[in-house]
């Protein structure tokens, strides 16, 4: 009969040692999955961050570089896209003044940082013609800058 009662302690024991071992490893195994989204969502949060940065730096480049008859007063500027593989064929972004699709501008170059690096291509009948010298008297106040998402764009279609 000990013997018996011994076993069975024994399994018990058992038993409950290993739930205990399995529900910390779980317990461990969700915690690091929680410390990987919060690190997930703090990068997602960090490259916007700096997209929006580019996009500053982006608009407030084409003020200084585009001149037409009317005053810019809204600049739309879509995704900065990379090309090649893994960036290897640089970055690009494409831009529209005033809302009108004879003022879109593509493929402008931008560098890792949202520099523009390169003049893009417009229209032949755009109403603003890209500038050599910087403007830089001209900044972005009264500017209104919006941000589109070229593919989701059907504006034009």
């Amino acid at each position: 009969m000990r013997v018996i009662v011994v076993v069975i302690l024994s399994l018990f024991l058992i038993g409950g040692t290993s739930m205990a071992i399995i529900k910390g490893v779980e317990h461990l195994r969700s915690e690091k999955q929680k410390r990987q989204k919060a690190e997930s969502i703090k990068e997602s949060k960090k490259e916007v961050k700096e997209q929006a940065k580019a996009r500053q730096k982006i608009a407030l480049w084409v003020v200084q570089h585009y001149e037409g008859a009317e005053p810019i007063k809204t600049i739309e500027v879509g995704k900065i896209r990379t090309h090649g593989i893994l960036g290897s064929g640089g970055s690009s972004v494409s831009i529209i003044i005033n809302s009108k699709k004879k003022n879109m501008i593509e493929g402008i170059g931008v560098d890792q940082q949202g520099n523009p690096t390169s003049v893009g291509f417009s229209f032949t009948d755009s109403d603003y013609k890209y500038v050599e010298e910087k403007l830089s008297n001209k900044n972005l106040d009264g500017i209104n800058i919006l941000y589109w998402e070229e593919e989701n764009d059907t504006r034009f279609k």
